[in-house]
């Protein structure tokens, strides 16, 4: 695992955490690829937020609020 992977990884598990009672270190490793590549690329806040909102919303079926959300995206855009 590169650097970048951990550091995505461990926020969308410690931050993002749509499902939040105490699922595996890995739940969310799908999710990781797809959110680095937008960090690559250099996409928008509000594009990294929709995918977040979406795949917590439609994929998992747990959404997460907007403060939450906003939280995660600009520990995201930090990395």
């Amino acid at each position: 695992m590169s650097a970048d992977f951990r550091g995505v990884r461990k926020i969308l598990w410690e931050d993002w955490d749509p499902i939040g009672c105490g699922v595996p270190a890995d739940e969310y490793d799908d999710y990781v690829g797809p959110t680095l590549r937008l960090l690559i690329e250099k996409a928008p806040k509000e594009v990294v937020a929709a995918y977040l909102r979406d795949t917590a919303a439609d994929t998992i079926g747990c959404p997460v609020s907007e403060e939450k959300l906003a939280h995660v995206v600009d520990k995201l855009m930090a990395l």
